[in-house]
């Protein structure tokens, strides 16, 4: 099983760069999350539907699929919605809470 914390790393870089090869993602990871990914995170990512992977001459390219993102989205609204309120001025002057 893989890292929950690694799995969302690698599908917010492929949202960001669409398709990447397999090294340059794991080279974009943290040192940390270097660490905790195992080559089996893009199997069971690809297994989920989030991602797909196909090799490209001798490297595999993988790709964010419609999934992916969806699930992406999903952790994204919950911490939207606890976000407070902006304290500076709102757009007709009137001060946040």
């Amino acid at each position: 099983m893989y890292d929950p914390a690694v799995q969302r790393a690698v599908l917010e870089k492929l949202a960001r760069w669409r398709h990447l090869p397999e090294g340059d993602l794991i080279g974009m990871l943290s040192p940390v999350e270097r660490l905790r990914y195992r080559p089996e995170a893009l199997d069971d990512l690809e297994w989920d539907g989030l991602i797909v992977a196909r090799v490209a001459g001798d490297e595999r390219m993988v790709s964010i699929t419609d999934a992916g993102e969806a699930w992406l989205r999903q952790l994204e609204a919950p911490r939207a919605r606890s976000e407070p309120p902006r304290a500076g001025p709102g757009p007709n002057g009137e001060r946040g809470a």
